[in-house]
């Protein structure tokens, strides 16, 4: 009890020391003379680095300052829906036909192999019949490959757990 008594006297004694410099600039008194040796320890200390920190910190909290490199993953502070929006954040429009189409809108109806190519029949979300080849393009992906009875697609996917940034869909002929 004792022990604790003394620490909390000193812990008070000390506060009082370093606050009665600080009191006096507020109130604009002199500190009396038994405080001139922390007026001249105070003289002393250089105070620029923490100006220096302090200023920093506010530019941080501005947003002035910070700035985030992805290095090749989705940067966590923008939303999911980036890939569907514009710049000015309104969501981006699909265009028509089989460009706009996703990956799940689609059902491969059939597959044909030709004299150029084998092509897939699908049907999409409009119930219009198109034509793929490998290569086309849709809104959130391409054909990589067409077998005798499935598609196969690369995906572009937004998931941060992924090494690459696709994956591979297999859409088989519906029955």
């Amino acid at each position: 009890m004792r022990g604790k008594l003394r620490s909390l006297l000193f812990v008070t004694a000390l506060l009082l020391w370093i606050a009665t410099p600080a009191l006096a600039q507020e109130t604009g008194t002199e500190p009396s003379a038994g405080s001139d040796v922390l007026a001249d320890t105070e003289n002393d200390l250089d105070i620029s680095q923490i100006d220096q920190i302090l200023r920093g910190e506010q530019e941080v909290l501005q947003g002035d300052m910070f700035s985030y490199d992805p290095a090749g993953r989705r940067d966590p502070f923008r939303s999911l829906m980036a890939g569907f929006e514009e710049d000015d954040g309104s969501i981006r429009a699909r265009p028509p036909g089989l460009p706009g189409m996703l990956i799940e809108e689609l059902t491969v109806e059939g597959v044909i192999e030709t004299e150029t190519g084998i092509l897939a029949f699908v049907q999409g979300r409009d119930k219009f019949s198109y034509i793929l080849r490998p290569g086309t393009k849709l809104f959130n992906g391409e054909v990589k490959e067409i077998l005798l009875n499935r598609v196969v697609f690369r995906q572009q996917v937004n998931d941060p757990k992924q090494i690459k940034p696709y994956e591979e869909v297999v859409r088989e002929i519906a029955d």
